[in-house]
């Protein structure tokens, strides 16, 4: 985020810019901000406290002159509660908040983004294929836990796996069951998981009874 210097580290070989450099005068997209390590929240703190940086292996302090914008699917004062996220870098950063509403909210873009996603599979060298009314408006009732890029996923998969030219409701339900079905499996998997891992007792030494550790 921040580049380097040549020398800096084993295998740099030239001085390489920085996202904040090549941002010069415009605008930094700082994606999935909740999944920043906390070395690099402390460093982009600074940043927008001190209004430079440096390289690493640098010297020479960095006038800064960029707009931040970040996103996240995360919700950050949850990860400021668990030590997660720092909640000054989050105050800093949270000037004008724009929540996006999950795709189950706004089911009215769902069959414009469908078409655009079937267009776009069909520019890629997939065959060009259609929806019919049943089959959008199976796609408008359902939850969409992975928002639109569940819906390109499903819409990219129906045009690469099936001879119809317009696909119908029989189609999408097979598709969305099946979705469905791997999904659940997943929790269950995961559950069993996390039950095996917090039910294993751990032992203290002198005496201590057994306690319960969530690993």
């Amino acid at each position: 985020m921040f580049g380097h210097e040549k020398g800096a580290f084993t295998g740099a070989t030239h001085r390489s810019a920085g996202r904040f450099e090549q941002a010069e005068g415009g605008t930094l997209f700082l994606d999935e901000i909740g999944d920043m390590p906390p070395e690099a929240q402390t460093r982009l703190l600074r940043v927008l406290q001190e209004g430079e940086y440096t390289t690493v292996g640098g010297r020479t302090a960095i006038r800064a002159n960029v707009r931040i914008v970040t996103a996240t699917h995360h919700d950050l004062r949850q990860l400021i509660s668990q030590g997660l996220f720092r909640e000054d870098l989050y105050f800093r950063l949270n000037v004008v908040p724009i929540r996006l509403p999950p795709l189950r909210e706004r089911t009215v873009d769902i069959p414009e983004l469908a078409r655009h996603f079937m267009a776009r599979a069909a520019n890629e060298g997939l065959p060009p294929k259609l929806l019919d009314g049943p089959a959008m408006e199976r796609l408008k009732v359902y939850r969409w836990p992975g928002n639109v890029r569940e819906l390109e996923n499903l819409v990219r998969r129906l045009a690469a796996l099936y001879s119809e030219e317009v696909i119908g409701v029989d189609v999408v339900e097979a598709e969305l069951a099946d979705v469905s079905r791997r999904r659940r499996n997943r929790t269950e998997t995961g559950s069993a998981i996390r039950w095996s891992a917090t039910s294993r007792p751990t032992f203290r030494p002198m005496g201590n009874p057994a306690v319960t550790r969530a690993v």
